[in-house]
């Protein structure tokens, strides 16, 4: 299991980024805005355009995770991905605090009800979700810690993650949708101790891959090497596009 990425490593500092995008306040995957997570005021009721609409939106969603899915040879999980959005607590619950493809509708429910009870559901019922891997660390208690620590989560799942949170953004942001948006998505909304070091270390190297080289070079990397268990690559130069948010992200 020492097999090098050099088919892929070559030229890395020779390839700065090719996106020339400012850094002004857009639509992204966490809110209406990057970094921010304020929903939209929303009456709570269930409307025929709020229930067409969130369809849309959940199709469309599920329809660009299935192609990257497929693309990096998890057929099951692309046509399986986020099934539970049509269980009736988070399917009734998108409706009523529908965001009109601005941003997640659990946005919008958190703001009316202080939590959302359609993301406590999602997040136990999708193995993509690094929320979903958390466990009670017996050693942890032991010593009198908080025991409730991050499990890594296996490659299949953090690739899905991966796909997951590229459709998000093309989803939420439209046309001003460019491969480096997940990566600033990410820096800006770290993940901090929920997240398991080595899954985030795996997570942001290939978020890292697609702001530097595109889609088409992370994808085959996903498949012909993250997915086969090959060590990870070494750490990726930042794009022009996305360096400013890694000076400025907190710590």
């Amino acid at each position: 299991m020492t097999r090098k990425a050099d088919w892929y490593q070559e030229g890395w500092e020779k390839c700065p980024g090719q996106g020339t995008g400012s850094l002004k306040e857009r639509p992204n995957a966490a809110g209406s805005v990057p970094g921010r997570y304020a929903g939209l005021p929303s009456d709570g009721k269930i409307t025929p355009d709020k229930l067409f609409g969130h369809l849309k939106t959940v199709t469309m969603h599920r329809m660009l995770v299935a192609q990257g899915c497929f693309q990096i040879g998890l057929y099951w999980q692309g046509l399986t991905h986020d099934l539970s959005k049509f269980s009736p607590v988070e399917f009734w619950n998108s409706v009523r605090y529908y965001q009109y493809g601005k941003q997640s509708p659990n946005n919008g429910e958190r703001v009316a009800k202080g939590f959302s009870e359609s993301w406590i559901h999602h997040k136990g019922h999708n193995m993509h979700h690094y929320e979903h891997w958390t466990d009670y660390n017996v050693e942890a208690a032991k010593r009198g810690e908080f025991p409730i620590r991050p499990v890594q989560m296996p490659r299949r799942y953090v690739a899905e993650m991966l796909m997951d949170r590229i459709a998000a953004s093309k989803t939420y942001m439209k046309e001003h949708y460019t491969q480096h948006e997940p990566l600033k998505y990410y820096i800006r909304g770290k993940a901090g101790d929920l997240m398991h070091p080595q899954t985030a270390k795996e997570l942001e190297g290939m978020l890292r891959i697609l702001d530097v080289r595109g889609e088409a070079a992370c994808f085959r990397y996903v498949k012909n090497y993250y997915l086969k268990g090959y060590p990870v690559v070494r750490r990726v130069t930042l794009s022009p596009e996305a360096a400013p948010m890694r000076r400025s992200s907190p710590t």
